[in-house]
């Protein structure tokens, strides 16, 4: 008999109530193991994995448990899915890679202002991905991502890292791992980094506290959890719009 595709029943919770802690789930647990067997190099450069048949018996899964394993293993850049074929392991990822028409460092107010710009056109197709191709395991993580975030928004800890976590998830539901690895470079430049370098952590951390930010992750993650890719994208322009708003309201 095969094990349930969850470690353990999770109780119904509403929309906006805070998440309590939750076990792994078992495609976690099977993406950890095989990500630390190829990072490990078990598994090496070049090698195709076991059949997702054999895998399926290994762990005494569903196929359905091993194929969202195997696309989350995919977004990481770990492994690539020939269709018909098998997966392969990947060369390990480059984090730290330099995109060629991006500066190290963002200095001035228009530099961030165009590549919030750029990022807005990237992130709003990718909601509208994510909402189509997600899949159950993601979206609880997504979830979970959007609780932490408004767990540290009540706080008053560090709500920039808890949102990039947020759209971080969101780019890996799209099961494109390039959205996931341009999106963790502009995220970072933009989110993280740029306003704090240029106006201060205080100043910065004063716009977390709008409320507003709130509900426009809310309707985001929400729009994801339909499967509504017109609505996801629309929610992530609205508080992708909203956000150079109030980038413009920080004083030089």
């Amino acid at each position: 008999m095969q094990m349930k595709d969850t470690v353990a029943a999770e109780p119904p919770q509403s929309r906006g109530e805070l998440a309590p802690e939750r076990k792994m789930s078992l495609t976690e647990k099977i993406q950890l193991d095989l990500g630390e067997k190829i990072r490990s190099g078990e598994f090496v450069v070049g090698e195709k994995l076991p059949r997702e048949k054999d895998l399926v018996a290994s762990f005494n899964v569903s196929r359905t448990v091993i194929r969202e394993a195997l696309a989350q293993l995919r977004a990481e850049g770990l492994i690539d899915i020939r269709h018909g074929v098998g997966a392969f392991v990947c060369p390990p990822p480059i984090h730290d890679a330099k995109i060629p028409f991006l500066p190290d460092s963002l200095k001035k107010r228009s530099d961030i202002l165009e590549l919030l710009e750029l990022r807005k056109g990237v992130e709003i197709e990718a909601a509208g991905l994510a909402a189509l191709r997600r899949s159950p395991a993601q979206y609880e993580r997504i979830e979970e991502a959007f609780q932490d975030f408004c767990g540290a928004l009540k706080h008053d800890d560090d709500s920039a890292a808890k949102d990039f976590d947020l759209h971080h998830r969101i780019a890996e539901a799209t099961n494109n791992r390039f959205y996931l690895e341009f999106l963790d470079y502009i995220s970072r430049q933009v989110t993280l980094d740029a306003p704090r370098s240029l106006y201060g952590g205080e100043q910065s951390r004063r716009l977390d506290k709008l409320t507003a930010l709130e509900k426009e992750h809310r309707d985001i993650v929400d729009a994801i959890q339909d499967q509504d890719a017109e609505r996801s994208r629309s929610a992530m322009r609205q508080h992708l719009k909203a956000s150079e708003e109030r980038f413009l309201t920080l004083k030089e």
